[in-house]
């Protein structure tokens, strides 16, 4: 079975038009007249080299490997800010919990259906999301407390993610178990989100996002994007932005977008573990 989840722009997006900017380097270059050198297509400004997805088939046990492999990616996140103060341990510990007993059921629906399990992190997030987030958050001379507001941010994002991506994968497989299974688990992340949210204005006023009601929302103290228990209507899987990380020489801040597993971000039956 061959398919996509919802297309999106950001990250897809991006490979369409880094793909245009490679066609129009290689035009531009074309047409000049007696040129020596490397006949290889110019790259235009500072964007990252466009990797083409795998052209492996996607079926049931693709998706239910993403799955367990976002929820040891969890698993990871949180024994990382361990070593940071920014959740109590009694709650760290019930997170971690409720994304082992999630991995263990999708990895249990993956054998069931003949596939081989995943029971490491994405490969894909970690390089690409997790690893670049935790770098711009610690980096520089930053406070403590700086830091430790980035990482509950960045655990509140991705609960966020984690129960959009399951929402998308109840979407897309064939299995009855793994879809009664995705939702629960997006359930369980969107709860996991909310009392973050919560914890993270110690009151009521990140119960629900002025968006909800046709307001904008407005930057925290901090210049963040803050989250809410409930910041969107039901089933929303739209891209999730998060500042982090120290300022540049003109006061900005790096803004993260995190997006829903796709074609680059499949655990293929193909690929292995890392020895």
């Amino acid at each position: 079975m061959n398919l996509e989840l919802n297309p999106r722009t950001g990250r897809r997006q991006a490979l369409k038009i880094g793909g245009l900017s490679v066609t129009l380097a290689a035009l531009a270059a074309a047409c000049g007249e007696n040129r020596t050198g490397d006949d290889a297509p110019g790259r235009v400004g500072n964007a990252p080299v466009v990797t083409t997805p795998p052209d492996y088939e996607v079926d049931d046990a693709v998706l239910l490997r993403t799955a367990s492999s976002l929820e040891y990616t969890a698993i990871a996140v949180y024994e990382l800010v361990r070593d940071f103060d920014v959740l109590d341990g009694e709650l760290l510990d019930r997170l971690v919990a409720d994304h082992q007993g999630t991995a263990d059921v999708m990895v249990g629906l993956t054998e069931d259906i003949g596939g081989v399990a995943w029971t490491e992190t994405n490969p894909w997030f970690m390089d690409r999301v997790v690893g670049p987030l935790v770098e711009s958050i610690t980096s520089g001379d930053r406070s403590d407390d700086d830091i430790n507001a980035d990482l509950f941010s960045m655990v509140t994002a991705l609960e966020n993610l984690a129960a959009a991506s399951h929402q998308e994968l109840a979407s897309a497989i064939g299995e009855t178990d793994a879809r009664i299974a995705h939702l629960e688990a997006a359930l369980l992340e969107a709860r996991h989100a909310s009392v973050l949210a919560i914890l993270n204005s110690g009151d009521s006023k990140n119960y629900f996002s002025p968006a909800l009601v046709g307001e904008d929302v407005a930057r925290d103290e901090r210049g963040g994007i803050p989250y809410y228990a409930i910041s969107s209507t039901f089933g929303e899987t739209a891209q999730i932005d998060l500042i982090a990380g120290p300022a540049d020489e003109n006061g900005v801040r790096t803004t993260f977008s995190l997006q829903t597993p796709s074609l680059n971000s499949f655990v293929y039956n193909e690929l292995e573990p890392d020895a």
